[in-house]
């Protein structure tokens, strides 16, 4: 019991490590994936609104070129106001790009957008203070062409470097996460690895534990049958040479007894046969155990009525039934019924049982003995009135060896489970049903010689 209750903490302890390194593994990779998954998606949404915010750059910066020629040429107040929104727009989005954790290449880059922004605004504005003075507007258009396209064109290129440069890094950013993530996809193929080869290094440990004890066990198995074989080889030779000595000693003493011609000589003459009869008895009772573990019990059944049996059984226990104050009585539901057994033996169960009755009834108590029909078998009842089997000891009371402990009352403990044996020998079934303080009721089943016959 200690080395398996050794080898299952062992055993748990190994699986429990396992489990607990296969968990942190998981919890660990699903960490890192979440981590990546989490700062590639702000950075790919800080290069996104980089690049986003280059392009809108790009399309006020446009805007507002070709909104303040167009201004210069007519003097309309929609373009005026249409190069106002897109110059706050784009002031607007120069600075929310400068917010952006840029690195220095694209710092650079928006820098140089802010200078040229600054040199082309102040010409820009120059020239449209001067339409509004009513200055010449072709006059005007010229000195914007002249000044102002090299700087549009200087601001285009520069936001176009701005926006290949994010869109560069961008790309980059993805490689290096792919790279990341075949870096992790490695560590946790190597993770699994290791505790597929610790899970087969634990089942090749415990599968040798198991290997060991499974021998173990089957040297003690061989060890115990040969144990077995000894002792019935021994019960062999005692049943074999104190049969005859026993029956010679009991012959004897029957020959003392009836020759005495004082009580006293008689009365030890009723001893030594008394002796001799208790020997014989447990001497068949260990060879009926002995055969019943064996599997080599055997009866011999033929006609028996159970009316006779039922009432030469109270018979014989009335003697000692009326001593304790407990009476005896026969409830026979269906008369004259005969079974298939052999009746000796079916006599023995009924003995055992009523001497069970006995040790447990007290006095002014009852135990009857039913006899009735169920189906094609005869059901046979020993019913008392003593203080009853706990619920949770019923299923032992037919184990070898069992004893009620809590009644104080002296026993082999090997009557009932003869009992069951001599029964299940004949084909039928031996139970128990009892409730605390309200008695035992002990039954069991024989087949009916009509039920045999016309089976056969």
């Amino acid at each position: 019991m200690a080395q398996a209750m050794k080898f299952e903490t062992k055993a748990r302890l190994g699986y429990l490590v396992l489990a607990v390194l296969l968990a942190a593994g998981m919890v660990f990779s699903i960490h890192q994936l979440s981590s990546l998954a989490d700062g590639e998606l702000a950075r790919i949404s800080a290069q996104q609104r980089e690049i986003a915010l280059a392009e809108r750059m790009r399309r006020n910066g446009e805007l507002i070129v070709s909104s303040g020629r167009g201004y210069l040429v007519s003097a309309a107040p929609a373009l005026l106001a249409e190069l106002q929104t897109a110059k706050a727009r784009f002031d607007e989005n120069l600075g929310a790009l400068r917010t952006q954790p840029l690195d220095i290449e694209a710092t650079k880059l928006v820098t140089h957008v802010d200078q040229i922004t600054d040199r082309l605004m102040d010409v820009q504005q120059q020239l449209i203070d001067a339409r509004q003075r009513a200055a010449d507007g072709e006059d005007l258009v010229r000195r914007f062409d002249a000044e102002l396209h090299p700087l549009s064109h200087d601001l285009a290129n520069t936001l176009n470097d701005l926006v290949e440069h994010e869109e560069a890094e961008l790309e980059s950013f993805y490689r290096d996460a792919r790279a990341v993530r075949a870096e992790l996809e490695a560590w946790l193929d190597a993770l699994v690895v290791a505790l597929v080869l610790l899970g087969f290094g634990l089942a090749w440990y415990f599968g040798g534990l198991v290997t060991r004890a499974y021998r173990q066990e089957q040297g003690a198995l061989e060890t115990a049958r040969a144990a077995l074989a000894a002792r019935d080889e021994l019960l062999g030779i005692v049943a074999h040479d104190l049969r005859n000595p026993l029956g010679a000693i009991t012959m004897r003493a029957a020959m003392l007894r009836e020759a005495a011609t004082t009580d006293r000589g008689r009365q030890q003459a009723e001893t030594i046969e008394n002796i001799a009869m208790r020997m014989g008895h447990q001497i068949r009772t260990m060879l009926d155990v002995t055969a019943i573990e064996a599997g080599r019990f055997s009866v011999l059944p033929s006609r028996c009525e159970l009316d006779d049996l039922v009432r030469e059984t109270i018979e014989l226990f009335e003697p000692v039934a009326r001593t304790k104050q407990v009476w005896l009585a026969q409830k026979l539901e269906t008369p004259g019924i005969v079974v298939h057994a052999e009746r000796e033996r079916i006599a023995q169960v009924l003995s055992n049982l009523m001497s069970n009755a006995l040790k447990y009834t007290p006095p002014g108590g009852h135990i009857t003995i039913s006899v009735e029909r169920h189906g094609g078998e005869a059901k046979v009842g020993v019913l008392d009135t003593g203080h009853g089997i706990p619920h949770e000891t019923q299923v032992h009371v037919f184990d070898r060896f069992w004893r009620d402990e809590a009644s104080g009352k002296k026993s082999s403990g090997l009557g009932l489970f003869i009992a069951k044996g001599i029964v299940e020998a004949h084909g039928g079934h031996i139970w128990v049903d009892s409730e605390p303080g309200h008695g035992a009721r002990f039954y069991f089943t024989i087949p009916l010689e009509t039920a045999v016959e016309s089976h056969g």
